[in-house]
């Protein structure tokens, strides 16, 4: 390999990914496809990780895969499957794709691994205290039902009771339309009525928070999508050093 100036690059990209997702033992090279563009290793991704296969096969064509080595290969007859895994890790026993994993579409799954999820949990981290998440109080309501009786409790994203303190994550959907996403659940979804957009109904209920939870002696801190590095899907690119400084930021005066 010629470039082993890239290599380096490579070989750093792929140690912060694994340092900032410690609870991970194999990914796809496809995954950090996102990370290595924006250490500008590559212009963009070809066909889901292409360019980085490309790397992998020239080294492995020379017998020098070991200049990176966080690499693991599956080989299949003439297919080879590349993979990365944390350095000094011992090499995967089973073929990645016999793992049992949770459906992609997995309503549970797709909220642990959200951004929200790990924004608040690095809320939680800088604060020392863990959050109520999804917390609802009786004085923040939903407007009416259809039927003109009931009203939801809203939910806020994370509630810190010591601190009286709530914490809402905005994502992009709260900044623009976006076709087919609901962030609130089927109750407030009926709470809408046909006059009212998804998204205008969204901005109510974010202005509503702002005003009703310092009215009972709450303080709400936002954080938003944009005040951290993202990709051209509008996700946190997590470098968990760096996002630490900006939810410090965001918090000081409650740290």
């Amino acid at each position: 390999m010629k470039d082993l100036s890239k290599i380096e690059k490579i070989n750093k990209v792929i140690e912060e990914y694994f340092n900032t997702n410690s609870s991970l033992t194999i990914t796809p090279v496809k995954d950090l496809m996102p990370a290595f563009i924006k250490a500008g290793i590559f212009a963009k991704d070809v066909k889901k990780g292409l360019p980085i296969r490309l790397i992998l096969r020239e080294l492995d064509a020379e017998d020098q895969l070991a200049l990176i080595p966080f690499v693991h290969a599956e080989r299949h007859g003439e297919h080879t499957y590349w993979y990365f895994v944390p350095a000094n890790a011992p090499a995967p026993d089973a073929p990645y794709k016999q793992e049992k994993k949770k459906p992609e579409n997995d309503p549970i799954a797709i909220r642990l691994n959200s951004d929200e999820t790990y924004v608040i949990a690095l809320c939680d981290k800088v604060l020392s205290l863990t959050s109520d998440r999804q917390k609802r109080f009786d004085f923040l309501l939903g407007d009416l039902h259809k039927n003109g009786k009931k009203q939801t409790m809203l939910p806020v994203d994370a509630y810190y009771e010591e601190l009286q303190l709530v914490v809402e994550y905005k994502e992009i959907q709260n900044f623009r339309p976006v076709a087919g996403f609901d962030k609130n659940n089927d109750e407030e979804e009926e709470e809408r009525t046909k006059t009212v957009s998804r998204e205008e109904q969204r901005r109510i209920y974010d202005e509503r928070r702002a005003k009703v939870l310092p009215e009972n002696d709450i303080s709400l801190v936002v954080i938003s999508y944009s005040d951290f590095e993202y990709d051209d899907k509008n996700k946190i690119i997590r470098n968990e050093e760096n996002d630490l400084k900006i939810v410090q930021k965001a918090l000081k005066g409650f740290c």
